[in-house]
């Protein structure tokens, strides 16, 4: 189901002409992320916390405001259990039981039996001049077509016009094609990712280089890929770590000072 969060993100970066690949390397993530959010697929990110963070990133460097966006999937991720959705329903009368209203042929015939008899009395026609009710029958009254059928005229063997046909349905709609898959370039060696649930000083380093070494605001994503990833962690209760697709949750207490090192061998603290 939609949620209009990814129809959001498309529209904006297709509106800026800019292909996805590029987005992608703008907010260090992979194409395969960021096209989940524009799906409105948000399984696929090893936790919420993570999803919502390259939801934050994503949406800030395309412009938008990311606050209606993440409240949005936060009210999707949460338990609407309780919520009650009210529908506008429109009124229908019940008929009445069967037999309680006359035919409308019999409406047709009353009329007609008033309008003669006001002639006959008026001295338009003679008493003579009366249809012989035994011989002749009173014109039926025309029977109205069904409501949104439109009549036409038939041809000589009675059939329908051509173009028409009485079996003929409503015109199923169009299929949407789906979106095209990006291919996803292979890792090799890590993935790890770091969302920020307090403000914490980080250093991270990437096969022997620093890529990043300062105060990170709440509420931001990191991600990092190579051979060995070492990060350094102020305050390591309110980082969240997922590494190679597993949430490891806080790396550590509050206030805790930690570094850890990930490799293919896995996870240990220096």
């Amino acid at each position: 189901m939609s949620t209009g969060i990814g129809d959001t993100l498309r529209e904006a970066r297709e509106a800026q002409g800019r292909s996805i690949e590029d987005a992608a390397r703008a907010v260090r993530a992979r194409t395969g992320q960021l096209q989940a959010l524009e799906n409105d697929d948000f399984d696929d990110f090893g936790g919420d916390v993570y999803a919502k963070g390259f939801l934050k990133s994503y949406a800030l460097e395309l412009g938008l405001d990311p606050a209606p966006l993440v409240e949005e999937f936060k009210r999707q991720a949460g338990d609407d259990t309780g919520s009650v959705t009210t529908s506008m329903v429109r009124p229908v009368k019940t008929p009445g039981p069967k037999g309680t209203t006359p035919p409308a042929w019999a409406a047709w015939v009353l009329v007609a039996a008033v309008v003669v008899a006001g002639l006959f009395f008026l001295g338009l026609i003679s008493p003579g001049s009366a249809p012989d009710q035994a011989g002749e029958d009173i014109d039926s009254p025309p029977v109205p077509s069904a409501p949104g059928v439109e009549e036409g005229p038939a041809d000589e063997e009675g059939e329908q016009p051509e173009g028409r046909t009485e079996d003929e349905g409503p015109e199923e709609p169009a299929e949407e094609p789906e979106p095209e898959e990006v291919e996803e370039p292979e890792i090799e060696g890590v993935e790890v990712i770091f969302a920020l649930e307090r403000r914490s000083w980080m250093r991270v380093t990437v096969d022997g280089a620093v890529l990043l070494e300062e105060t990170v605001p709440e509420g931001e994503t990191l991600q990092f890929e190579g051979d060995e990833v070492i990060v350094r962690i102020g305050d390591a209760s309110g980082v969240r770590t997922n590494f190679n697709g597993e949430d490891l949750g806080p790396a550590g207490g509050p206030g805790e000072v930690v570094e850890l090192r990930f490799t293919e061998d896995g996870v240990e603290e220096v």
